[in-house]
């Protein structure tokens, strides 16, 4: 009967309040914790996570550039071969007499190009090969395409032959470069186009409107300046 009325005096309450008060305190602390442990932990993890996305694009791109770099290197000589295609009349004039379709082959670089061809396909299964004919630097050799007198389509020639490190190519009419890789059957499989030449477009100068937009800002704080010494002149003069 004591201790029961002991329990129930104003001290033991006032300490049981303090120890649970206490508990909860504790408690929240180490929810507090381990919440910010949580969050911690997670910021660290999209950190990595972020950093790991960096690495690889930048891996990436380094690869492509040396995957640029190596395209450019195998393309050094080869984009120097260009194609054109033109025609003339017949050496008989006949009056309705079909005209001679040309393909001209320049080498524009100071290296050889060798076992050089002009091909038309004219059809799937029998395309006209020329005879194979070398390119010393800075020469042509001109190619008279067979046929009845129509214009060639233009994806329909090109001219393949090997450079100087001994890479095969297939030069478009259209302008695209395809490289070449030897099969067991002696035949080549060709890559997807590559385009070398690259348009540059000429920069301008800004026109009017946009210099008076440059300038309209400066002319604003001055007239703001001016304004505001016009305001405190009035009031101090009042």
């Amino acid at each position: 009967m004591d201790r029961a009325k002991n329990f129930h005096q104003p001290g033991s309450v006032i300490t049981l309040m303090t120890a649970i008060v206490g508990l909860l305190a504790s408690m929240s602390a180490l929810w507090i914790t381990l919440a910010d442990r949580r969050r911690a932990i997670a910021k660290e993890r999209r950190e990595e996570a972020e950093a790991g996305r960096r690495a690889a694009a930048e891996e990436a791109a380094e690869l492509a550039q040396s995957a640029r770099l190596v395209a450019q290197e195998e393309m050094s000589q080869a984009k120097s071969v260009q194609l054109r295609l033109t025609s003339r009349s017949p050496a008989e004039d006949l009056g309705n007499a079909p005209k001679v379709w040309l393909v001209t082959v320049a080498n524009r670089g100071p290296l050889p190009i060798t076992n050089t061809q002009v091909v038309h396909t004219v059809g799937p299964a029998m395309p006209y090969h020329s005879d194979s004919f070398d390119l010393q630097g800075e020469s042509t050799h001109e190619v008279e395409l067979p046929g009845t007198g129509e214009q060639p389509r233009l994806a329909e020639v090109t001219t393949v032959f090997t450079d100087a490190a001994g890479r095969r190519w297939q030069r478009h009419l259209t302008g695209g470069l395809c490289l070449g890789t030897l099969e067991g059957d002696g035949t080549y499989q060709w890559d997807e186009p590559r385009f070398p030449e690259t348009m540059v477009f000429p920069s301008y100068p800004p026109t009017p409107a946009v210099s008076r937009r440059r300038v309209y800002p400066a002319l604003v704080v001055p007239l703001l300046v001016l304004v505001a010494i016009g305001c405190l002149l009035s009031i101090l003069l009042r």
